[in-house]
């Protein structure tokens, strides 16, 4: 198994101390866990290949301009040209999202389907689509789950306000998309979590009531794709309730994202997601256990930093790293 850095390629160098440091040693001298990266930013920006395990992150507004711009699709499937001959172990790809906002003053309304289920199955066959292309440079792709619900922005920052925002690739539409393309799945544990709070009314979302709603055909074959009821005004729910363990069974996904964080905010106060790893966090314990009974190939820590964006300034400068050595004692303890 690997434990991977998240980095950008100008940090490399400093990345690659982590593994030098006396915890991560133990695990690889004890458990035989190796360690490498996954790289972020703009294809011309890795200029060579790491030298060690490494997977590249394709940048996460990629499917949204491939699903709006059909008129740039191929120069920017092309794009990537660069990144395959620098063979990665692998590469990895967000499905779309579709650009809509309501108010944020309007609670209920955030959360409520605005769109008809021809613009669902758009986004399924555009998705479908995008990753058959990239799978002709990265036989090795891997499709990761999204989020049900994303964040208000002011300016670049993230606000602590959410909204239900469609996408491909959020949630059991994977089995349908890898039924028709063969893509092999990476799976963000936040993101699953998330999704589950939303849709089963946990956490910052308990507050949210399932109206009921009669489905046309349509709707129903989206649900039965879905994995939840999907009608236009209505706020999406699931029932019965989904389950986190059940899903990550059936994914068999080979490679994980995680991080110490199970809310993605305190309403309209502070943004949680991307919080750190802590050694005592009983609830990460439990997710990780579940994940490493499916023999992972590779985990990366997903930790931000207080300098990544203005929405963690509640966290460390260095709490990216503090999480990945609090991870290599975790494994150590759970391995």
């Amino acid at each position: 198994m690997y434990l991977l850095a998240p980095t950008g390629f100008g940090q490399l160098a400093d990345r690659a101390n982590w593994f030098k440091s006396p915890i991560a040693r133990r695990l690889r001298d004890e458990k035989g866990v190796e360690f490498g990266f996954e790289l972020k930013g703009e294809a011309e920006t890795i200029i060579k290949n790491p030298g060690l395990f490494w997977g590249y992150h394709i940048p996460t507004n990629f499917a949204e301009e491939y699903f709006y711009h059909p008129e740039r699709r191929e120069k920017l499937v092309k794009s990537l040209l660069p990144i395959s001959k620098l063979k990665p172990n692998y590469v990895n790809v967000h499905g779309p999202k579709l650009w809509w906002k309501p108010e944020k003053k309007d609670y209920i309304k955030r959360y409520e389907v605005h769109s008809d289920p021809e613009e669902f199955f758009k986004l399924l066959s555009v998705t479908i689509d995008l990753i058959k292309n990239l799978q002709e440079i990265f036989p090795q792709l891997t499709l990761e789950n999204n989020t049900l619900v994303d964040y208000y922005r002011r300016d670049k920052d993230f606000l602590p306000i959410t909204s239900f925002q469609p996408s491909a690739g959020g949630m059991l539409e994977n089995f349908y998309i890898k039924e028709k393309t063969g893509v092999k799945f990476l799976v963000d544990i936040e993101h699953l979590i998330l999704c589950l709070n939303f849709l089963n009314r946990k956490k910052n979302y308990a507050d949210l009531k399932n109206k009921k709603f009669l489905q046309t055909p349509k709707e129903k074959e989206l649900e039965k794709i879905f994995g939840y009821k999907i009608k236009k005004g209505y706020i999406p729910y699931t029932d019965p309730e989904l389950n986190f363990e059940k899903i990550i069974q059936k994914m068999d996904a080979k490679r994980y994202h995680v991080t110490g964080n199970d809310q993605d905010v305190i309403s309209g106060e502070k943004d949680l997601s991307h919080g750190p790893i802590k050694k005592d966090n009983l609830t990460f314990r439990k997710h990780l256990k579940i994940v490493l009974k499916q023999k992972p190939e590779s985990i990366l820590v997903e930790t931000a930093n207080c300098s990544d964006n203005a929405c963690f300034s509640h966290l460390k400068p260095n709490e990216t790293e503090f999480s990945f050595y609090n991870l290599c004692q975790i494994l150590l303890e759970e391995l």
